[in-house]
């Protein structure tokens, strides 16, 4: 037996013996390749592993300031915040690109945690108090952009991208620039398709799409503000959500003349439907099953499966209307469900589906 004979087959040599004995198109090699790497990405860290390492980052600066500040190494002055953060962000990049074991990148996040917290800190320091949200959202915005493509880890990414999108929702909200809501919730959905629809092969922006994902249902919960407080229509949000829902339709069937089959027609009308009289949530929340199931992404689907029935509860107390309203509205959507399913049982594409 040789030398080559006694080392394990692997899946790219397994792959090429198909190539080359005819069974497989050598084209079709890459896409293979993506998709075995994105296995192996969802199978490198549970999810509740990922949380509990951002929430433990976050206890860990915590306790950092906490030193610095009794040690008496803070000083609120400018330049002082920024040279701080300069400095942790510097040895967190530093320590997360140059080591391979997870103590150094569990302490690397932990002082990116800690650079972010001296950022924000100084540009609040430098600014006025009707300007310090805005300077905060600018400061998070030009940290998520720069250290990007230079701090190689997907938490991270995805946690600044989240912090960048929770200042700039805070600052449109304190000013009460309400029509920017929308422009934002608009620039998202326009990130996330071209993250898992235009360049799905791009991996390095998945984080930046799942922050994205989270973020557009999770300012939609804005809804349950006083009207007093928030004073922003909200039909804007429907539309936007209802077009790209439709979109998405012709996306995932395979064009826009599949939207003329009976299952699609039936999927816009309700969706225009859901967009004239509920919550914009409710919308978001089926874009990413849609999307996800489209994608078989588990993430996405598991984002949107968690915001259905939160912005069902959502919706259902936003009523301004009686108990004994809402109850002959939850019976008579009930009912509407029971025939649509009686419905579909006697079409066949249906059954085909379902089986």
């Amino acid at each position: 037996m040789n030398e080559k004979a006694k080392q394990p087959l692997t899946v790219r040599d397994l792959l090429f013996d198909l190539t080359r004995d005819g069974l497989l198109d050598e084209k079709k090699i890459p896409a293979i390749d993506d998709h075995l790497q994105a296995k192996a990405a969802h199978r490198s860290e549970p999810t509740f592993v990922k949380l509990l390492l951002a929430l433990g980052a976050w206890g860990a600066a915590i306790c950092f300031v906490v030193c610095l500040a009794i040690a008496d190494l803070i000083q609120s002055e400018f330049p002082w915040p920024f040279a701080w953060s300069a400095v942790f962000l510097v040895a967190a990049t530093l320590l997360r690109n140059l080591t391979r074991h997870l103590f150094p990148h569990q302490l690397a996040l932990a002082l990116s945690a800690v650079g972010h917290y001296f950022a924000l800190w100084g540009a609040f320091e430098i600014s006025t108090d009707q300007d310090s949200l805005a300077a905060s959202a600018s400061v998070s915005i030009v940290l998520c952009l720069v250290l990007y493509p230079l701090y190689r880890d997907s938490l991270y990414r995805f946690l600044s991208c989240l912090l960048a999108a929770a200042c700039l929702t805070a600052w449109i909200v304190a000013d009460e620039v309400w029509p920017l809501l929308h422009v934002e919730m608009l620039a998202k959905i326009v990130a996330i398709g071209l993250v898992f629809m235009v360049r799905p092969d791009l991996r390095v922006l998945r984080p930046m799409g799942y922050a994205m994902a989270v973020s557009i249902p999770a300012n939609l919960f804005l809804v349950l503000m006083p009207d007093d407080v928030l004073a922003a229509p909200w039909w804007p949000a429907n539309v936007i959500l209802a077009l790209s829902l439709c979109w998405l339709y012709q996306w995932t069937a395979g064009g826009w003349q599949m939207l003329r089959s009976e299952p699609l027609v039936l999927a816009v009308l309700a969706t225009v439907g859901l967009a004239c009289f509920t919550t914009p949530g409710v919308l978001a929340a089926i874009g990413l099953m849609v999307l996800g199931y489209a994608r078989r992404d588990q993430y996405l689907i598991g984002i949107g499966v968690v915001f259905f029935p939160t912005f069902i509860v959502v919706f259902y107390y936003e009523w301004q209307i009686s108990l004994l309203y809402k109850s002959w509205v939850m019976a008579g959507s009930g009912a509407v469900l029971l025939a649509a399913r009686k419905y579909l049982s006697l079409r066949q594409w249906a059954r085909e589906a379902v089986e």
